[in-house]
């Protein structure tokens, strides 16, 4: 028998140590293709301060980190937003939180599959093109792949994904030190070398308007790194490590992010740069090495687009598999498969969604402003969650707060709050400035999530879920209990 229900197998305990969630932190958010996907945006609207607005908003999801770690330590869990704002605010809220998670990694995945297929046809074909129909094959055949990767288990799609990060960063790395040679050794029009510049408002093309419409961009950017607090069922030190996967890796990628920003906006003109949209990167690689070792930096783009499209379907699986434990969704979400102990059906279900998603977005308009709406869209969505998560920490550990002095009261406090807080504005700032269309997309899918939770507590009212509040007894009844991963020993 292939699957089982939840309540006879369950997820593989103990398969990933730190190191493997700190891969799957960083893996889901992939540098490269986030790079690839919002650069020419980012320069669009703050100009050469990019990685001024990349930085702020690296350091407010590290403030927000400190809040998911701090939930963990409670309680690791699969379904982690469900399960954590559900305890802090009401079943209800926590239920449309689960749920815009969900929606937020399979609309990135849309954006994520159509860039696979094209960094994948560029890659072998770089001076080809093809009708949209082609690239939506390949993406399809690239997520049929991943399913099957991902329902293999948690273990070998870490493995895989270690790989893929070695790959990439062997990639971009080598193309950093030609950018900087380049941007150093020949300025001339348009090429420049990084500047203290690059960190004042004065470089943006908007000023402080344009930094914070970039930063709304930058909602994409970071989406991801949250990876590790749902895998905390299938970790070592399942209350230490996925908590402080994310901080080191919120850490990681605000510094890498920012470096990437100051050296690939000085490889050419903005002009040039921004009309190259979601091809930067390609266009990049071939500006610094002309012909065939060109491909390597869209190479790098490829293979971290495959691994955040393997990560943000395996993320929002565990979720819904919660959820179906739970007896709060239909119970197939839930199976899972007795050999790999996955939850298969729903990694399946997950994965067909993006494909078919994916062919009216190619068929209304040019693949480069599909994505756009996609990128903005779901940055948004990223915004918000993040800031119910991290606000609900601080509502959730208000008595220990209050009761606490020194580094908790920063770090479980102070930091949390101020990175919700940025994180909401941001969102509300994107619904006001971003076009109609994205602005809409945004909107519709948080108030959906919000019918849906009240939708699936009208059914399943009489769940445990629903009738027991008893979880907020299980908080640390101590400061010194309450401490964060990095405050320990």
């Amino acid at each position: 028998m292939a699957d089982q229900d939840a309540g006879h197998v369950g997820l593989k305990a103990g398969a990933i140590s730190l190191g493997g969630d700190f891969v799957a932190s960083v893996a889901t958010v992939a540098p490269s293709s986030s790079v690839a996907f919002t650069l020419a945006l980012l320069l669009g609207f703050a100009g050469l301060a990019t990685p001024l607005a990349v930085l702020v908003v690296g350091v407010a999801m590290l403030f927000v980190a400190f809040g998911y770690a701090q939930l963990n330590r409670w309680k690791p869990h699969a379904g982690a937003p469900y399960v954590w704002v559900g305890r802090a605010v009401s079943p209800t809220a926590g239920i449309g939180t689960g749920l815009l998670s969900v929606v937020a990694s399979t609309v990135a995945n849309i954006g994520n599959i159509t860039l696979a297929g094209a960094y994948f046809l560029f890659v072998l074909f770089p001076s080809s093109t093809f009708p949209k129909v082609v690239t939506w094959l390949v993406a399809t055949a690239i997520m049929v792949f991943l399913v099957w990767l991902s329902i293999r288990g948690i273990r070998p799609s870490i493995l895989v994904q270690t790989i893929f990060i070695v790959i990439e960063y062997g990639a971009v790395i080598s193309f950093v030190i030609l950018a900087l040679i380049h941007e150093l050794s020949s300025p001339s029009a348009g090429v420049h070398g990084p500047s203290w510049s690059y960190f004042t408002i004065g470089g943006g093309v908007g000023g402080f308007k344009g930094l914070a419409e970039a930063a709304v961009v930058c909602g994409f950017l970071y989406a991801g790194w949250e990876a590790p607090l749902v895998l905390g069922e299938e970790s070592t030190d399942a209350k230490i490590n996925p908590g402080r996967a994310a901080i080191l890796g919120t850490a990681f990628l605000a510094i890498w992010y920012t470096f990437l920003m100051v050296v690939f906006q000085g490889v050419s003109s903005q002009p040039d740069l921004v009309a190259h949209g979601a091809d930067v990167l390609a266009y990049a690689g071939q500006l610094l090495v002309p012909g065939f070792l060109g491909r390597a930096l869209p190479l790098a783009v490829l293979v971290a687009v495959i691994g955040t499209t393997q990560m943000q379907m395996t993320e929002p699986s565990r979720i819904l598999y919660a959820m179906a434990r739970d007896k709060l969704i239909p119970a197939i979400f839930g199976r899972i498969h007795s050999g790999h102990q996955t939850p298969w059906w729903a990694i399946g279900i997950l994965g067909v969604i993006p494909p078919i998603a994916l062919i009216s977005y190619l068929a209304s308009t040019s693949a480069n402003k599909a994505i756009g709406y996609v990128i903005s869209a779901s940055g948004l969505l990223y915004l918000i969650m993040y800031a119910v998560i991290a606000l609900s920490s601080v509502w959730f550990y208000r008595r220990e707060l209050i009761a606490s002095r020194g580094r908790m009261l920063i770090t479980a406090g102070l930091l949390p709050l101020l990175g919700g807080l940025f994180n909401l504005v941001i969102f509300a700032y994107g619904l006001k400035t971003q076009g109609t269309t994205i602005a809409v997309v945004a909107a519709v899918g948080v108030v959906a999530c919000i019918v849906l939770g009240f939708a699936v507590r009208a059914k399943a009212r009489n769940e445990t879920f629903f009738t027991s509040r008893g979880g907020r007894a299980e908080a640390p009844e101590t400061a010194e209990a309450a401490a964060l991963p990095a405050a320990e020993n």
